[in-house]
Protein backbone atom coordinates (compact mmCIF):
# COMPACT_ATOMS: atom_id res chain seq x y z
CA UNK A 1 0.00 0.00 0.00
CA UNK A 2 3.18 2.47 0.90
CA UNK A 3 3.90 2.25 -3.05
CA UNK A 4 0.19 2.82 -4.06
CA UNK A 5 0.47 6.51 -2.16
CA UNK A 6 3.90 7.58 -2.70
CA UNK A 7 2.85 6.79 -6.19
CA UNK A 8 -0.80 8.64 -6.15
CA UNK A 9 1.30 11.09 -4.10
CA UNK A 10 3.92 11.86 -7.47
CA UNK A 11 0.62 11.60 -9.83
CA UNK A 12 -1.52 14.60 -8.38
CA UNK A 13 2.05 16.60 -7.42
CA UNK A 14 2.41 16.96 -11.26
CA UNK A 15 -0.88 18.50 -11.60
CA UNK A 16 -0.52 22.19 -11.37
CA UNK A 17 -3.69 23.61 -11.14
CA UNK A 18 -4.16 21.43 -8.26
CA UNK A 19 -0.82 23.28 -6.43
CA UNK A 20 -1.56 26.63 -7.66
CA UNK A 21 -4.80 26.60 -6.37
CA UNK A 22 -4.13 24.54 -2.85
CA UNK A 23 -0.74 26.19 -2.52
CA UNK A 24 -0.30 29.26 -4.63
CA UNK A 25 -3.61 31.07 -4.58
CA UNK A 26 -4.08 31.50 -0.52
CA UNK A 27 -1.08 32.36 -0.15
CA UNK A 28 -1.07 35.22 -2.48
CA UNK A 29 -4.65 36.07 -1.03
CA UNK A 30 -3.65 35.74 1.95
CA UNK A 31 -0.67 38.17 0.95
CA UNK A 32 -3.39 40.46 -0.27
CA UNK A 33 -5.64 40.49 2.84
CA UNK A 34 -2.67 41.26 5.00
CA UNK A 35 -1.91 44.23 3.17
CA UNK A 36 -5.08 45.40 2.17
CA UNK A 37 -6.17 44.72 6.11
CA UNK A 38 -3.17 44.43 8.37
CA UNK A 39 -3.15 47.56 10.19
CA UNK A 40 -6.84 48.70 9.80
CA UNK A 41 -7.85 47.25 12.42
CA UNK A 42 -5.06 48.35 14.98
CA UNK A 43 -6.39 51.64 13.74
CA UNK A 44 -9.46 51.48 14.57
CA UNK A 45 -9.04 49.42 17.56
CA UNK A 46 -6.87 52.06 19.24
CA UNK A 47 -9.28 53.74 21.77
CA UNK A 48 -6.83 55.81 23.21
CA UNK A 49 -5.71 59.06 23.28
CA UNK A 50 -8.38 59.96 20.75
CA UNK A 51 -7.25 63.47 19.39
CA UNK A 52 -10.11 66.62 20.23
CA UNK A 53 -10.27 70.10 20.69
CA UNK A 54 -12.86 71.39 23.12
CA UNK A 55 -14.26 75.23 22.49
CA UNK A 56 -15.82 76.47 25.29
CA UNK A 57 -18.98 79.00 23.98
CA UNK A 58 -20.59 78.98 27.50
CA UNK A 59 -21.05 78.18 30.81
CA UNK A 60 -21.45 73.96 30.78
CA UNK A 61 -23.46 71.62 32.36
CA UNK A 62 -22.53 71.03 35.99
CA UNK A 63 -19.80 68.30 36.11
CA UNK A 64 -18.75 68.36 32.63
CA UNK A 65 -15.78 70.25 33.19
CA UNK A 66 -14.57 67.57 35.44
CA UNK A 67 -15.46 64.94 33.07
CA UNK A 68 -13.37 66.26 30.67
CA UNK A 69 -10.30 66.84 32.69
CA UNK A 70 -10.68 62.79 33.94
CA UNK A 71 -10.52 61.72 30.52
CA UNK A 72 -7.95 63.90 29.56
CA UNK A 73 -5.35 62.87 32.13
CA UNK A 74 -1.83 62.32 31.40
CA UNK A 75 0.06 59.01 32.52
CA UNK A 76 2.41 60.89 34.68
CA UNK A 77 -0.94 62.58 36.14
CA UNK A 78 -2.52 59.12 36.68
CA UNK A 79 -0.09 56.98 38.17
CA UNK A 80 -1.72 53.88 37.15
CA UNK A 81 0.86 53.96 33.57
CA UNK A 82 -2.24 54.16 31.42
CA UNK A 83 -3.04 56.40 28.48
CA UNK A 84 -5.85 59.07 28.69
CA UNK A 85 -9.14 58.51 26.46
CA UNK A 86 -8.81 62.04 24.91
CA UNK A 87 -6.16 64.30 24.18
CA UNK A 88 -7.24 67.52 23.83
CA UNK A 89 -5.10 69.13 20.87
CA UNK A 90 -6.63 72.97 20.84
CA UNK A 91 -9.02 75.02 22.82
CA UNK A 92 -9.23 77.64 19.71
CA UNK A 93 -12.03 76.95 17.36
CA UNK A 94 -9.36 78.17 14.08
CA UNK A 95 -7.04 76.52 14.84
CA UNK A 96 -9.14 72.89 15.66
CA UNK A 97 -11.04 73.88 11.89
CA UNK A 98 -7.97 73.92 10.36
CA UNK A 99 -6.68 70.63 12.12
CA UNK A 100 -10.28 68.89 11.56
CA UNK A 101 -9.29 69.58 7.57
CA UNK A 102 -6.03 68.13 7.77
CA UNK A 103 -7.29 64.92 9.25
CA UNK A 104 -5.54 65.14 12.73
CA UNK A 105 -8.83 65.68 14.61
CA UNK A 106 -11.72 63.45 15.29
CA UNK A 107 -14.18 65.63 16.47
CA UNK A 108 -14.73 69.10 18.22
CA UNK A 109 -16.78 69.12 21.42
CA UNK A 110 -18.47 72.68 21.83
CA UNK A 111 -19.29 73.27 25.54
CA UNK A 112 -22.26 75.21 26.04
CA UNK A 113 -25.55 74.79 27.85
CA UNK A 114 -26.20 72.45 25.62
CA UNK A 115 -22.97 70.03 24.41
CA UNK A 116 -22.24 69.63 20.80
CA UNK A 117 -20.22 67.55 18.80
CA UNK A 118 -18.37 68.47 15.33
CA UNK A 119 -17.17 65.04 13.20
CA UNK A 120 -14.97 65.42 10.22
CA UNK A 121 -16.69 63.85 7.19
CA UNK A 122 -16.33 60.00 6.89
CA UNK A 123 -15.66 59.89 10.39
CA UNK A 124 -15.05 56.64 11.91
CA UNK A 125 -15.16 54.28 15.14
CA UNK A 126 -12.91 56.82 17.16
CA UNK A 127 -15.75 60.02 16.69
CA UNK A 128 -17.82 57.78 17.30
CA UNK A 129 -16.16 56.65 20.88
CA UNK A 130 -16.02 60.33 21.76
CA UNK A 131 -20.47 61.04 20.54
CA UNK A 132 -20.99 58.20 22.84
CA UNK A 133 -18.98 59.55 25.64
CA UNK A 134 -21.04 62.60 25.50
CA UNK A 135 -24.25 61.10 24.66
CA UNK A 136 -23.93 59.35 27.66
CA UNK A 137 -22.73 62.11 29.90
CA UNK A 138 -25.87 64.52 28.86
CA UNK A 139 -28.42 61.47 29.38
CA UNK A 140 -26.64 61.06 32.76
CA UNK A 141 -26.78 64.82 33.91
CA UNK A 142 -30.48 64.70 32.08
CA UNK A 143 -31.77 62.31 34.74
CA UNK A 144 -30.33 63.76 37.52
CA UNK A 145 -31.48 67.39 36.89
CA UNK A 146 -34.75 65.41 36.42
CA UNK A 147 -34.87 63.53 39.62
CA UNK A 148 -32.98 66.64 41.57
CA UNK A 149 -35.91 68.60 40.79
CA UNK A 150 -39.38 66.50 41.16
CA UNK A 151 -37.72 64.13 43.37
CA UNK A 152 -34.96 65.25 45.18
CA UNK A 153 -35.35 62.80 48.37
CA UNK A 154 -34.00 59.93 45.38
CA UNK A 155 -30.95 61.54 44.54
CA UNK A 156 -28.68 60.08 46.48
CA UNK A 157 -29.76 56.29 46.00
CA UNK A 158 -29.70 57.42 42.20
CA UNK A 159 -26.33 57.91 42.52
CA UNK A 160 -25.47 55.13 44.50
CA UNK A 161 -27.36 53.42 41.12
CA UNK A 162 -24.99 54.52 39.07
CA UNK A 163 -21.96 54.61 40.55
CA UNK A 164 -22.48 50.50 40.85
CA UNK A 165 -23.23 50.15 37.12
CA UNK A 166 -20.07 49.29 36.54
CA UNK A 167 -20.80 45.55 38.97
CA UNK A 168 -23.15 44.24 36.28
CA UNK A 169 -20.47 43.89 33.66
CA UNK A 170 -17.77 40.98 34.15
CA UNK A 171 -13.83 41.61 32.80
CA UNK A 172 -12.57 38.58 31.40
CA UNK A 173 -9.27 38.54 29.44
CA UNK A 174 -8.01 35.62 26.65
CA UNK A 175 -5.63 35.02 24.03
CA UNK A 176 -8.91 35.75 21.44
CA UNK A 177 -8.51 38.54 18.44
CA UNK A 178 -11.88 40.67 17.83
CA UNK A 179 -10.22 42.28 14.89
CA UNK A 180 -12.95 42.79 12.68
CA UNK A 181 -10.66 41.74 9.60
CA UNK A 182 -9.74 38.64 10.98
CA UNK A 183 -12.43 36.86 9.71
CA UNK A 184 -11.32 37.26 5.98
CA UNK A 185 -8.01 34.93 6.96
CA UNK A 186 -10.63 32.52 8.73
CA UNK A 187 -12.60 31.67 5.20
CA UNK A 188 -8.91 31.54 3.37
CA UNK A 189 -8.28 28.74 5.25
CA UNK A 190 -11.67 27.22 4.88
CA UNK A 191 -11.52 28.53 1.08
CA UNK A 192 -8.17 26.19 0.80
CA UNK A 193 -9.70 23.01 2.18
CA UNK A 194 -12.93 23.06 0.23
CA UNK A 195 -10.72 24.08 -2.73
CA UNK A 196 -9.46 20.47 -2.43
CA UNK A 197 -12.51 19.05 -3.67
CA UNK A 198 -10.59 19.23 -7.13
CA UNK A 199 -7.85 16.62 -5.68
CA UNK A 200 -10.81 14.44 -4.32
CA UNK A 201 -12.42 15.04 -7.81
CA UNK A 202 -9.24 13.57 -9.32
CA UNK A 203 -8.97 10.47 -7.05
CA UNK A 204 -12.59 9.54 -8.09
CA UNK A 205 -11.62 10.05 -11.60
CA UNK A 206 -8.64 7.92 -11.56
CA UNK A 207 -10.70 4.81 -10.36
CA UNK A 208 -13.51 4.92 -12.93
CA UNK A 209 -13.04 3.14 -16.34
CA UNK A 210 -15.28 4.89 -18.54
CA UNK A 211 -13.59 8.19 -17.47
CA UNK A 212 -9.90 8.07 -17.38
CA UNK A 213 -7.52 5.69 -18.83
CA UNK A 214 -5.49 5.44 -15.27
CA UNK A 215 -9.24 4.38 -14.26
CA UNK A 216 -9.57 1.49 -17.11
CA UNK A 217 -5.42 0.42 -15.75
CA UNK A 218 -6.85 0.24 -12.05
CA UNK A 219 -10.16 -1.69 -12.99
CA UNK A 220 -8.13 -4.38 -15.00
CA UNK A 221 -5.38 -4.70 -12.69
CA UNK A 222 -5.33 -7.66 -9.88
CA UNK A 223 -5.26 -4.96 -7.21
CA UNK A 224 -7.68 -5.38 -4.85
CA UNK A 225 -10.05 -1.75 -5.64
CA UNK A 226 -11.02 -0.91 -2.34
CA UNK A 227 -7.16 -0.99 -1.25
CA UNK A 228 -6.34 0.87 -3.84
CA UNK A 229 -9.19 3.64 -3.39
CA UNK A 230 -8.14 3.84 0.08
CA UNK A 231 -4.25 4.72 -0.55
CA UNK A 232 -5.60 7.46 -3.20
CA UNK A 233 -7.61 8.76 -0.37
CA UNK A 234 -4.82 8.88 2.25
CA UNK A 235 -2.44 10.35 -0.81
CA UNK A 236 -4.92 12.98 -1.21
CA UNK A 237 -5.61 14.00 2.51
CA UNK A 238 -1.76 13.99 2.74
CA UNK A 239 -0.55 16.57 0.00
CA UNK A 240 -3.79 18.49 0.74
CA UNK A 241 -3.13 18.75 4.37
CA UNK A 242 0.67 19.65 3.70
CA UNK A 243 -0.56 22.37 1.24
CA UNK A 244 -2.93 23.61 4.25
CA UNK A 245 -0.39 24.05 6.52
CA UNK A 246 1.86 25.30 4.73
CA UNK A 247 -0.67 28.15 4.16
CA UNK A 248 -1.04 28.33 7.59
CA UNK A 249 2.34 28.73 8.98
CA UNK A 250 2.66 31.46 6.60
CA UNK A 251 0.17 33.36 7.69
CA UNK A 252 0.80 32.61 11.28
CA UNK A 253 4.54 32.76 11.67
CA UNK A 254 5.52 35.24 8.55
CA UNK A 255 2.33 37.85 8.30
CA UNK A 256 2.12 37.66 12.25
CA UNK A 257 -1.56 36.94 11.73
CA UNK A 258 -3.63 36.46 15.28
CA UNK A 259 -6.09 34.33 14.81
CA UNK A 260 -7.02 34.28 18.56
CA UNK A 261 -6.49 30.55 18.61
CA UNK A 262 -3.52 27.92 19.33
CA UNK A 263 -2.01 26.84 16.38
CA UNK A 264 -2.80 23.35 16.84
CA UNK A 265 -6.82 23.93 16.65
CA UNK A 266 -5.51 25.46 13.34
CA UNK A 267 -3.94 22.35 12.16
CA UNK A 268 -7.31 20.34 13.40
CA UNK A 269 -9.46 22.74 11.62
CA UNK A 270 -7.31 22.49 8.39
CA UNK A 271 -7.66 18.89 8.09
CA UNK A 272 -11.35 18.88 8.89
CA UNK A 273 -11.38 21.12 6.23
CA UNK A 274 -9.43 19.12 3.73
CA UNK A 275 -11.39 16.10 4.43
CA UNK A 276 -14.76 17.86 3.65
CA UNK A 277 -13.06 19.37 0.95
CA UNK A 278 -11.68 16.10 -0.42
CA UNK A 279 -14.97 14.16 0.22
CA UNK A 280 -17.18 16.78 -2.07
CA UNK A 281 -15.11 16.54 -4.49
CA UNK A 282 -15.17 12.34 -4.55
CA UNK A 283 -18.52 12.98 -4.78
CA UNK A 284 -18.71 15.04 -7.33
CA UNK A 285 -16.58 12.80 -9.53
CA UNK A 286 -18.48 10.09 -9.17
CA UNK A 287 -21.59 11.60 -10.09
CA UNK A 288 -21.85 11.70 -13.75
CA UNK A 289 -19.83 11.23 -17.44
CA UNK A 290 -19.13 14.79 -17.52
CA UNK A 291 -15.58 16.00 -18.58
CA UNK A 292 -12.65 16.81 -16.20
CA UNK A 293 -12.66 20.26 -17.17
CA UNK A 294 -16.43 20.35 -16.12
CA UNK A 295 -16.16 18.73 -13.22
CA UNK A 296 -13.34 20.82 -12.32
CA UNK A 297 -15.31 24.07 -12.65
CA UNK A 298 -18.07 22.59 -10.79
CA UNK A 299 -16.26 21.85 -7.88
CA UNK A 300 -14.22 25.38 -8.11
CA UNK A 301 -17.68 27.44 -8.38
CA UNK A 302 -19.12 25.11 -5.60
CA UNK A 303 -16.22 25.89 -2.82
CA UNK A 304 -16.01 29.40 -3.88
CA UNK A 305 -19.86 30.21 -3.47
CA UNK A 306 -20.12 28.96 -0.37
CA UNK A 307 -17.02 30.60 0.71
CA UNK A 308 -18.85 33.51 -0.58
CA UNK A 309 -21.87 33.25 1.41
CA UNK A 310 -19.62 32.57 4.56
CA UNK A 311 -18.01 35.82 4.10
CA UNK A 312 -15.14 35.75 2.19
CA UNK A 313 -15.73 38.41 -0.53
CA UNK A 314 -18.40 40.18 1.77
CA UNK A 315 -17.67 40.59 4.84
CA UNK A 316 -21.04 40.86 6.54
CA UNK A 317 -22.55 38.26 4.40
CA UNK A 318 -22.47 35.31 7.02
CA UNK A 319 -24.80 37.77 9.13
CA UNK A 320 -26.92 38.48 6.64
CA UNK A 321 -27.37 34.30 6.22
CA UNK A 322 -27.81 34.27 9.77
CA UNK A 323 -30.72 36.82 9.72
CA UNK A 324 -32.71 35.73 7.19
CA UNK A 325 -31.60 31.82 6.76
CA UNK A 326 -29.94 30.77 10.02
CA UNK A 327 -30.40 27.43 9.24
CA UNK A 328 -28.12 27.77 6.15
CA UNK A 329 -25.18 28.72 8.03
CA UNK A 330 -25.84 25.16 10.20
CA UNK A 331 -25.29 23.30 7.30
CA UNK A 332 -22.68 25.39 5.16
CA UNK A 333 -18.94 23.66 5.74
CA UNK A 334 -17.24 27.02 5.30
CA UNK A 335 -19.33 28.41 7.56
CA UNK A 336 -18.79 25.64 9.97
CA UNK A 337 -15.28 26.07 9.58
CA UNK A 338 -15.28 29.67 10.03
CA UNK A 339 -17.47 29.22 12.81
CA UNK A 340 -14.88 26.95 14.67
CA UNK A 341 -12.56 29.83 15.37
CA UNK A 342 -15.20 32.30 16.23
CA UNK A 343 -16.77 30.09 18.64
CA UNK A 344 -13.43 29.86 20.46
CA UNK A 345 -12.65 33.59 20.02
CA UNK A 346 -16.15 34.33 21.80
CA UNK A 347 -16.98 30.93 24.38
CA UNK A 348 -14.80 29.99 26.77
CA UNK A 349 -16.25 26.17 26.45
CA UNK A 350 -15.79 23.88 23.76
CA UNK A 351 -19.04 22.89 23.38
CA UNK A 352 -19.95 25.14 20.31
CA UNK A 353 -16.78 24.22 18.61
CA UNK A 354 -17.48 20.36 18.78
CA UNK A 355 -20.86 20.49 17.89
CA UNK A 356 -19.40 22.72 14.41
CA UNK A 357 -17.12 19.37 14.26
CA UNK A 358 -19.49 16.47 14.61
CA UNK A 359 -21.81 18.31 12.03
CA UNK A 360 -18.46 18.61 9.58
CA UNK A 361 -18.03 15.04 10.58
CA UNK A 362 -21.39 13.83 9.54
CA UNK A 363 -21.11 15.92 5.78
CA UNK A 364 -17.99 13.44 5.02
CA UNK A 365 -19.48 9.92 5.87
CA UNK A 366 -22.25 10.86 3.61
CA UNK A 367 -20.40 12.58 0.89
CA UNK A 368 -18.01 9.53 0.90
CA UNK A 369 -21.50 7.06 1.50
CA UNK A 370 -22.73 9.04 -1.60
CA UNK A 371 -19.79 8.47 -3.57
CA UNK A 372 -19.00 4.68 -2.38
CA UNK A 373 -23.02 4.16 -3.60
CA UNK A 374 -22.44 6.04 -6.65
CA UNK A 375 -19.61 3.74 -7.94
CA UNK A 376 -20.01 0.42 -6.49
CA UNK A 377 -20.92 -2.77 -8.79
CA UNK A 378 -20.39 -0.73 -12.29
CA UNK A 379 -19.84 -2.90 -14.93
CA UNK A 380 -18.30 -2.38 -18.32
CA UNK A 381 -19.12 -3.99 -21.88
CA UNK A 382 -15.41 -3.33 -22.57
CA UNK A 383 -12.39 -1.42 -21.93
Amino acid sequence: MFHCIKYEFLNLMRKKVVVFWLLGFPIILGTLFYVAFGTLADEELDYKNIAVAVIEKGEAPEGFDVLIDTLSETKAETDEGEEPLFLIKTKDEAEAKELMERGELEGIIYSDSEISLEVPVGAGIRSGIVRSVLDSFKSRYDIISSVAENHPEKLPELLENIGAEASFVNSSSNDANFDPYVQYFYNLLAMAGLMGSMMGMYCSINHQANLSTLGARVEVSPMSKTKDIISSMIATLLIHNIFTSIGAAYLVFVLRVEFGVPFWVILFVNFLSTLIGDCLGCFAGSLSTMKEGVKNGICLAFSLGLCFLSGLMVGGMRLIIEETVPFFNRINPAALIVDCFYSLCVYDSYDKFWNNVIVLLIWCVLLLTGSFVATRKRKYKSL
